[in-house]
């Protein structure tokens, strides 16, 4: 008899909260039971997710109760906190916050890639962030042939990455001229409306000029890789699209670029979309999906040993709960959960 088990999932009403529980019934995961965790605010709103309703539960340190599997899509503080109050009660943490992803101890896997690394069976497991996740799917394939030594990327990031509020405020700003933006682009730079508007700050704007999501791509890509001298260069722009994410990627490998052999192993990957000239990714295909899109394929003018491409993917789903979800099936499928 195939082994259920308990799961639980920390983030009640959040976006990415609500994809997690979707990918797992969509991926058939093996539960005896889920539970959803969220704050005493939520605690008397009911999660409808599929026409299947779910209780929250406070989380709280008096609730902490034994499970197999926790998928924390909270903060950095309350994953700092709760993860380990889990791992405790004898479960395995599958963190999408940002707060373990730099940590040696914890593996950061995106399965299509590192798998092996869950194998570092720290109990603790580190979801990246969704514009990694994007970015290392769309050139994996290039590097596991040519080689890959610096990339430079500016990526296209839809509202529902920085959340419900978000979300809510575009819908203001939408219906209302005068209306005063509050959320975006982040916490230390000037505030300014997203709609029909770019942003060219995504999360707080560092010392050296860099923001702290592409502090999060340089440092994730060279952890997940295992490259650290891998050159990242990237800028990230917040775009005035509700789902899904975009990127345009320069890469410099070390062997000389051949476009039709790029071509065909681009197409024999599964978790990718190849669109071949005049077609092109695009949102509208990826989103509710876990594909991630890829084309605009170019050797650079410049340099015969540089691709320029293009990719989309879903952000919430591809860049969050499935990649999660797909660790979890991981664990199983190594015989560590």
């Amino acid at each position: 008899m195939n082994k259920k088990y308990r799961v639980a999932v920390i983030g009640g009403h959040g976006l990415v909260s609500k994809s997690i529980i979707e990918d797992l019934e969509r991926f058939n995961f093996p539960m005896s039971e889920l539970v959803v965790y969220g704050s005493k605010v939520h605690a008397s709103i009911d999660l409808v997710v599929n026409y299947k309703k779910y209780r929250i539960l406070p989380l709280e340190e008096d609730n902490v109760m034994p499970f197999d599997l926790v998928f924390f899509s909270s903060s950095d503080d309350l994953s700092n906190k709760y993860a380990k109050l889990f791992i405790e009660k004898g479960a395995r943490v599958i963190d999408n916050s940002s707060f373990f992803r730099n940590d040696k101890s914890v593996p950061l896997v995106i399965p299509e890639i590192n798998e092996e690394d869950l194998l570092n069976d720290s109990k603790i497991y580190a979801n990246p962030n969704c514009t990694t996740i994007m970015m290392l799917l769309a050139i994996y394939p290039l590097h596991q042939e040519f080689k890959i030594e610096k990339l430079n990327i500016s990526s296209y990031q839809s509202i529902s990455g920085a959340g419900t509020l978000a979300l809510e405020e575009y819908v203001n700003e939408s219906i209302d001229q005068n209306y005063e933006a509050k959320i975006l682009p982040s916490k230390n730079a000037v505030k300014k409306v997203i709609y029909n508007n770019l942003l060219p700050v995504v999360d707080d704007i560092k010392e050296d000029g860099y923001t702290g999501e592409e502090i999060k791509i340089i440092k994730e890509s060279q952890k997940i890789l295992h490259l650290k001298d891998l050159e990242v260069n990237p800028t990230c722009v917040r775009v005035p699209t509700l789902y899904g994410h975009g990127i345009t990627i320069y890469a410099l490998c070390k062997e000389k670029i051949d476009l039709e052999k790029v071509k065909e192993i681009y197409q024999s990957k599964p978790y990718l979309k190849y669109k071949d000239t005049p077609d092109y990714p695009d949102l509208k295909e990826v989103v509710g999906t876990p594909i991630v899109e890829v084309g605009r394929f170019r050797v650079d003018k410049y340099c015969e040993y540089t691709l320029d491409l293009f990719a989309t993917s879903d952000n919430l789903i591809r860049g969050a709960s499935y990649n999660a979800v797909q660790i979890g099936l991981s664990l199983i499928k190594l015989g560590i959960l």
